[in-house]
């Protein structure tokens, strides 16, 4: 089964307004993540695309996050600690696959290593499902989030 992802404003529970953020079948990554992975802690965190302070982290999400090539695989982080806003804290990140034209999240896991060297060494989760998307609109929903990042700072 193929999972819908795009981009939307959102305000998370802990943010005082919205943002740019991706969703998961219309539903917040951060809330649909913690239904998936049956986790309500998850819900508390932040996305890594929106959420970091530090600029070198900041690339490195956009950089894993962006599909590689055909047969490869990349620990993206996914969300992180909403009050720390770096990869130092809790990153709950994801093994990316490209199979054809599907992006596949295969398993989900806690990053034991911080910084620029995030999810390095991961504590991956039992019992996860994986969850897939297609190639097109994946990557069409991190263009709208850019877009919406870029309209949200000309409107500020």
């Amino acid at each position: 089964m193929l999972h819908h992802i795009d981009a939307a404003y959102h305000q998370a529970t802990f943010s005082r307004s919205s943002c740019a953020w991706l969703t998961i079948d219309d539903v917040a990554i951060e809330q649909w993540l913690a239904n998936h992975l049956n986790d309500p802690h998850v819900a508390k965190l932040g996305l890594s695309l929106m959420w970091l302070l530090d600029e070198d982290e900041d690339a490195l999400a956009k950089r894993r996050f962006t599909p590689g090539e055909e047969g490869t695989s990349t620990i993206v982080p996914l969300l992180v600690c909403s009050d720390d806003m770096d990869f130092d804290c809790t990153v709950l990140v994801a093994e990316q696959v490209i199979e054809g034209d599907l992006v596949r999240w295969s398993r989900f896991g806690w990053s034991v290593s911080g910084s620029l060297e995030v999810g390095v060494s991961t504590r991956w989760c039992t019992d996860t499902q994986p969850i897939s998307f297609a190639l097109a609109s994946f990557n069409a929903a991190l263009e709208k989030l850019d877009m919406l990042v870029k309209n949200h700072r000309v409107s500020s």
